[in-house]
């Protein structure tokens, strides 16, 4: 019986290998366009669910987001907007917006679409890679910047990303590693008279004093005119630096991320006080919380800051890099009290109670209003 069966399997390999197949390929299956986002509530912790707090960040809610969309995913930075309104960007150039109905656990009004506009490709064989890593807003204005990772340039687009205003390939980013472009960029709102300054940070440039190189604007970095400085910033050790806001008081909130085989993935935020940046100093900050397993983590992208009452609300979400084994979530924390040494530097920080261009922004697309 045993020969039999060899025999059989060896005739039938031979078989398969000798007839001749016909292969037929018919058309790509269309894109899921859906403009749905569904919402799913997230415990915080695994193992203990009372516990909330982690650092100076206690745990308010969080979500899972899924969508059929087949764009949906990735998200690199956001903007969280008056009324409940967020606006997120991911790293293949597309943009997801909801108002965020928290009791229900609902994303009404969502958009998913593409940037009007995006670097060129880099030669005709190759495919389109709008890798946007960073994202600003002024909402005087109207106006969105955008850091573009490989391009190495920062992009300006027009009230609602109607269109392109205007590009800049930053000469001083060039030499920045493939992957390791405009990760996080912030926009500091200037005095009267006086234009905004933009820093924007790499996520893994060598700065020659330490840490990773960053640059200080003077005025608009979508413009080929401005010539940036260069400063260092030194993240968490082992951490990289994913995103930045501005909180209330005018300090920079930051998001850092690492993955280890053995640990898995974490991420670190903290607060850093942006009178001590100077061009060819390194700055740093100070952690203020850490989020690990059997806490709920992914790859922590993106952050942003509102305000309810008296207290600093903070957003965190997380970039699945359109894997199936990892999530896209939206976190909400509270930013509890403590103390935060102040050191004067040679850079003017916004002052206190100065406006978050985050957390006051005006969102894109007419599905929003301005």
């Amino acid at each position: 019986m045993g020969r039999f069966v060899t025999r059989l399997l060896a005739c039938l390999s031979l078989f398969f290998f000798l007839v001749p197949v016909t292969y037929v390929h018919g058309p790509p299956p269309p894109k899921n366009s859906s403009q749905y986002i569904q919402l799913q509530p997230i415990n915080f912790h695994s193992q203990d669910s009372e516990r909330t707090k982690t650092g100076r960040l206690e745990f308010q809610a969080g979500w899972k987001m899924t969508s059929d969309n087949d764009d949906f995913g990735g998200i690199s930075s956001m903007l969280a907007l008056p009324e409940s309104r967020f606006l997120m960007l991911s790293d293949a150039g597309v943009l997801f917006g909801f108002t965020l109905d928290q009791d229900q656990s609902l994303a009404k009004r969502p958009f998913i679409a593409p940037l009007p506009d995006g670097p060129p490709v880099e030669n005709e064989f190759a495919k389109k890679n709008w890798d946007a890593e960073s994202l600003a807003h002024d909402p005087e204005t109207g106006q969105y910047w955008v850091g573009y990772e490989r391009y190495h340039g920062v992009w300006r687009y027009g009230p609602s990303f109607a269109r392109k205003e205007s590009e800049h390939k930053v000469k001083a980013m060039q030499q920045w590693p493939q992957n390791g472009g405009a990760e996080a960029m912030l926009r500091l709102p200037g005095k009267a008279g006086v234009a905004d300054r933009f820093l924007v940070f790499s996520e893994s440039a060598d700065y020659s004093k330490g840490g990773y190189q960053a640059l200080i604007f003077d005025g608009d970095p979508a413009e080929a005119g401005i010539k940036p400085k260069l400063f260092g910033y030194r993240p968490p050790s082992g951490y990289e630096l994913t995103d930045a806001t501005l909180l209330p008081d005018g300090r920079a909130l930051l998001l850092h991320r690492r993955f280890t085989p053995l640990d898995g993935v974490s991420a670190i935020v903290s607060i850093g006080d942006l009178s001590e940046i100077a061009a060819g100093k390194l700055w740093t900050s100070q952690r203020i919380a850490t989020l690990k397993p059997p806490m709920k983590v992914d790859n922590m992208e993106a952050l942003a800051v509102t305000t309810e009452g008296d207290d600093v609300i903070i957003w965190i979400a997380s970039d699945d890099n359109f894997q199936a084994f990892q999530e896209t979530l939206l976190m909400k924390f509270r930013l509890l009290p403590g103390k935060q040494k102040r050191k004067k530097g040679k850079a003017d920080a916004p002052k206190a109670g100065a406006p978050n261009d985050k957390a006051e922004a005006s969102p894109g697309f007419s599905s929003i209003s301005k």
